[in-house]
């Protein structure tokens, strides 16, 4: 069968006959043709499928079901004037995605005939006619890194062409990774699903994926989770998830199965403002997929196999589809996910660590428009909760056993809680788009944030020598809510170059109440009494805006260059507030500060052939430190307005690197170094408590990442990193090791794929985590890092209908702590948790 799209002239797409799955038509190729108004892509297939298309802008998606690739994805670049990128790639099981990406925005596609034809009229129409060989690319073509099997097709003559993954958060505009003079990470739907057969929580996802991140943490928190030694800005579609003070928790803001894809942007960004100095990373959700009906159910069930207690079982349902009606679509995704207790290595129950009996539930509801052909209207709403339901706590009497041993836990029966143990997220988020407004794409975002957290007791009674006016059993909690906008045009200037500029606004309420109970209704009614509200951090009220200009100029075929600006100016006040754990006397007096700045980037990218890239970039952060931290470490006699410890931080970075997509193999590599005159600094003392220290700081490192596919059914990879960094805490112009909470030691992730059967899929990953010494040999911290090897195992087999999947994580049943646990000496021993031991998984998709 055939079937006919119609885009800009020009382009021609082949590649070789996959394995088609039971029941699935085998897409063999794509042939593209000139015609008087455009080209037309002839899809090549040995059955019937349904096209459908969508996107906006300078996307058009045409999504092709009932088929599949059963290869490696494919893509042309630069092909024609006009045109960025032509690629086609596994969407899912009996599906495939071809994405085209303009270098303006396309024009509103026309089905034609009986809908096998779609024309984009007014783009790069030519004569249909031989082209001959000035109309051919001025590159030649990059190579399939899987695929170098020549078809059959008397017609086929251009090769098969090499994915170029299009992303928006490194420019704030869609752009094909190749053409950012950045290091960028992208981890698509197939990979969070892969990965979550080992576990659902975010930060271990991104910690065994992400080259310049720390390892995984196997709690909920992103404490040990730095990216490049510094803080990154999480958004979810845009909207800032991480407050100026807070737990760390703002990766667990939503479940994995709404999401779409992660875009991680490494290194400080002048786009986004807001605290962005280590990074941004940018979980974006699903959309509708532009077919009439689609819906997904997955069942999972989840055990430890170190200890098969009846507590230890685990399930999780998800379900999720996608509707679409002309001008409307809506999709909704729900998650339920119970995990429950968890052992380690030795068969040893771990205490609660905010993953260990817990209950989650994710919905996202999105619902689109289009007004007309130019303007579109989507809004999303995202819920999401978790909760702690647990019969046992990390028992406090480790704290006075002398050296070092994991948390241990302790029964202690269900708990009467005045404000049970919980965190809740509401996002609003509603995105105007019109793609002709005076030659430019108008781009309106208005959002709504509203974070509550409250989090397990602390009773540190057992702990010697503790001042009388500390509180003996407390809760912490975090309020946080924040509501903004940001307005962006993009305006191409010629074919060659485009300048993306806007405003962003943002207001933010902040606050981290501290719940005292009384010890004695603990003891006798095992209950969790309030009889004080008092505050850890005090309440402030902080308004951002930034504005800026990002531009991007291909000066030839092989040269670019980008660069942009922002100005970024805060402000911020705080009544007269208290301390609960402040020496006497423990007032503080309140008031107002602010600070503004200007922030550059430039970056240059050179395509030595079609194949390799190099670039170097310039960039800079401007972000506030943690606030309300900042704000109850102050002195009674401190001015908020001037004191050091709410003095903004700003970071240079410096990076050069290299890409290479070869035939069979995708390499990257970069090198970075970046400092700060004023940096934030967190340091362990011996006794266990967390102190916050400003003073200039660098950083600097390595990151590469390598995929090999040797052949169609194996394929190999891994990522490494190192980074370490100094600071000068007495600004003498001695440096000395920056603390392992902000440098954790080199990584080394190594898996191995094979497609064992056309329907069966097995893969083995390991994950290396170093030692690092130096912040104990400094003097800097109390503890050091002892590093650990883990190794799991992903096993996937189709069906006739659905799939099924196992998964065991630490299949060699290593017992380690984790480098997030590690830093917990000191009055923080009980929460010194070990890593899970060998547990199992069993998951069951049907997509319909």
């Amino acid at each position: 069968m055939r079937y006919w799209l119609g885009i800009p002239a020009g382009l021609m797409i082949f590649w070789a006959t996959p394995i088609a799955a039971q029941g699935l038509t085998t897409l063999t190729g794509v042939n593209v043709e000139p015609t008087p108004t455009g080209i037309q892509l002839q899809l090549q297939t040995d059955g019937e499928v349904q096209v459908f298309t969508s996107g906006s802008g300078q996307v058009l998606v045409i999504d092709v079901i009932g088929a599949q690739l059963g290869i490696e994805a494919l893509a042309l670049t630069d092909p024609v004037e006009g045109i960025q990128s032509v690629q086609a790639a596994r969407r899912t099981d009996d599906s495939v995605r071809i994405t085209v990406l303009g270098q303006e925005n396309l024009p509103t596609p026309e089905i034609l005939q009986d809908g096998s034809v779609i024309a984009l009229p007014g783009i790069g129409a030519v004569i249909a006619q031989d082209p001959g060989p000035e109309a051919l690319p001025t590159e030649p073509p990059l190579v399939d890194p899987v695929v170098t099997t020549p078809t059959e097709d008397p017609v086929s003559e251009s090769p098969v062409l090499e994915l170029g993954e299009i992303v928006v958060t490194a420019t704030r505009t869609a752009t094909e990774l190749r053409e950012i003079p950045r290091s960028v990470t992208v981890i698509s739907r197939e990979e969070i699903e892969q990965q979550q057969q080992l576990t659902s929580n975010l930060p271990d996802i991104l910690g065994a994926l992400v080259p310049g991140m720390g390892p995984p943490t196997f709690q909920n928190r992103t404490r040990n989770l730095s990216l490049r030694g510094r803080r990154p800005l999480i958004l979810i579609d845009g909207v800032p998830q991480t407050p100026t003070s807070g737990f760390d928790t703002e990766l667990n803001t939503i479940d994995p199965s709404a999401i779409e894809r992660i875009e991680v942007v490494r290194g400080p960004s002048a786009l986004f403002g807001n605290g962005g100095t280590g990074g941004v990373i940018n979980l974006i959700t699903r959309s509708a997929s532009g077919v009439d009906e689609e819906f997904r159910v997955s069942l999972g069930a989840q055990t430890s196999l170190t200890n098969l207690q009846s507590d230890s079982f685990a399930y999780t349902v998800q379900a999720g589809g996608s509707v679409t009606r002309e001008r409307f679509d809506v999709r909704l995704d729900l998650a339920f996910d119970a995990t429950n207790s968890l052992f380690d290595a030795n068969g040893n129950r771990i205490p609660p660590n905010g993953v260990v009996d817990t209950q989650s539930f994710g919905a996202l509801l999105k619902l689109g428009t289009d007004f007309t052909d130019q303007q579109r209207l989507e809004v999303t709403y995202s819920f999401y909760q978790e909760s702690v339901d647990t019969e046992f706590t990390s028992n406090p009497v480790t704290l006075g056993i002398p050296g070092l041993q994991p948390a241990v836990a302790q029964r202690i029966g269900s708990l009467d809680f005045d404000e049970p143990p919980r965190q809740t997220n509401h996002i609003i988020n509603l995105i105007y788009r019109h793609e002709n407004v005076v030659g430019s794409q108008l781009d309106v975002q208005l959002y709504y944030r509203d974070l509550f957290l409250s989090q397990d007791f602390g009773d540190i009674r057992s702990i010697p020598n503790l001042p009388d006016f500390f509180p003996k059993v407390f809760q912490t909690n975090l309020d946080s809510l924040e509501w903004g906008g940001r307005l962006q045009l993009n305006t191409p200037l010629g074919s060659a170059a485009n300048l993306a500029w806007g405003l962003d606004y943002a207001f933010e309420e902040n606050e981290r109440p501290l719940l005292i109970s009384d010890p004695d209704i603990l003891d006798t009614q095992n209950a969790l009494r309030v009889v004080q509200r008092t505050t850890q951090t005090p309440f402030y009220e902080l308004q951002k805006l930034g504005i800026f200009g990002q531009g991007q100029w291909d000066i030839t075929n092989q040269w670019q260059v980008s660069g942009g600006i922002r100005y970024d100016s805060f402000s911020f006040e705080v009544d007269d507030y208290e301390l609960a754990f402040a020496d006497p006397p423990n007032t503080r007096q309140g008031g107002s500060g602010d600070a503004s700045n200007v922030s550059l980037n430039a970056g240059i990218l050179y395509k030595a052939t079609p194949e390799v890239s190099f670039y170097t970039s310039f960039a800079q952060g401007f972000s506030l430190p943690d606030l309300g931290l900042g704000l109850s470490r102050l002195g009674p006699d401190a001015d908020v307005s001037t004191d050091l410890l709410l003095e903004p931080i700003q970071v240079d970075n410096y990076e050069i690197g290299v890409r290479a997509d070869l035939p069979q193999m995708q390499t990257s590599l970069a090198a970075f170094y970046n400092e700060s005159e004023l940096g934030s600094n967190l340091v362990v003392g011996s006794d266990g408590i967390t102190q916050l220290q400003r003073s200039p700081q660098r950083n600097y490192g390595l990151e590469a990442a390598v995929d090999w596919q040797p052949t169609t059914t194996w394929r190999l990879g891994g990522t490494f990193t190192w980074n370490d960094g100094e600071s000068d805490i007495d600004d003498d112009g001695t440096f000395l090791a920056l603390s392992s909470l902000q440098v954790q030691p080199y990584k080394l992730g190594i898996y191995v794929e094979n497609d064992t059967t056309s329907a069966w899929l097995n893969r083995l990953q390991m994950l290396a985590v170093g030692s690092r010494q130096r912040a104990i040999e400094d003097e800097v911290d109390g503890f050091g890092i002892e590093g650990y090897v883990t190794l799991d195992l992903i096993s996937r087999l189709q069906l006739d209908t659905g799939s099924v999947t196992l998964g065991i994580s630490n299949l060699l049943n290593n017992q380690y702590i984790p480098v997030s646990s590690q830093e917990r000496i000191g009055a923080t021993e009980d929460r010194r948790f070990a890593a899970p031991g060998r547990s199992a998984s069993l998951t069951y998709v049907i997509e319909f």
